[in-house]
C-alpha cells in the first residue's frame, strides 16, 4: 500500500511538472505594440532627445505640431502592417495623409523593432524633418527598443550623416505614449 502511494504521489508531481507554455518576448512586445492579434493600434510622439558624436542628450525642442503629432499605427495582422499619417495639423494642404507605409517585426529577443517602409512622397522634404518619420531617419536599420509597455515606449536609433568631414552621428531616444 505504501509503495502504491509513493507511485501516486511520483506520477501526480511528475505530472505538476510538464512544461508550461512561454510566450515570446518578440510576441509580448508585439501585443504591446499592435495591440491584440486582429487588432491594431496608435502611437503619438512625447519627448525626444539627440546626442550628437557621443555628446550628453539634448532634449529636441521646437518640433512643429505638424510633425509632432503625426500618428504611428501598428497593425496586429498577418502582413503587421505600420503606417505614419498626418495627425490635426499638415504642415502643407498638399501633404498627403499617409507619410509612410509598410510592415513592422520584431527581432527574436524582442530587443529591436523592424520597420520596412515606403515613404510618400519619395521626396527630401521628409529627410530633413529632426525626427519623422521613422523609417527615413533609421535608414532601415533597426531600432532599438528600451521601454515598452501597453501604454508606453521609448525607441533610439542610430543615423551617421556621411556629408560632413568627419561623419556626424546622432543617437536619438524618442518617447512614445498610446493611444
Amino acid at each position: 500500500m505504501k509503495n502504491l502511494a509513493l507511485i501516486t504521489l511520483v506520477i501526480a508531481l511528475l505530472a505538476s511538472c510538464t512544461k508550461s507554455s512561454v510566450t515570446p518576448v518578440s510576441e509580448t512586445n508585439g501585443t504591446f505594440l499592435a495591440g491584440a492579434k486582429g487588432s491594431s493600434k496608435k502611437w503619438s510622439l512625447v519627448s525626444a532627445t539627440v546626442s550628437v558624436n557621443g555628446t550628453v542628450p539634448q532634449a529636441i525642442t521646437g518640433i512643429p505640431a505638424c510633425e509632432s503629432d503625426n500618428l504611428f499605427q501598428f497593425n496586429n495582422n498577418s502582413t503587421q502592417d505600420y503606417s505614419e499619417t498626418e495627425g490635426a495639423t499638415q504642415c502643407s494642404s498638399t501633404d498627403p495623409s499617409t507619410i509612410e507605409s509598410g510592415s513592422w517585426a520584431f527581432t527574436d529577443d524582442g530587443k529591436s523593432l523592424l520597420i520596412d517602409a515606403t515613404l510618400f512622397p519619395a521626396s527630401a522634404q521628409f529627410q530633413a524633418e529632426p525626427l519623422l518619420p521613422l523609417f527615413v531617419l533609421s535608414q532601415g536599420e533597426p531600432i532599438s527598443v528600451l521601454q515598452i509597455s501597453a501604454s508606453g515606449m521609448t525607441l533610439s536609433y542610430t543615423n551617421t550623416d556621411t556629408s560632413t568631414t568627419p561623419a556626424t552621428t546622432y543617437l536619438y531616444n524618442i518617447v512614445f505614449k498610446a493611444l
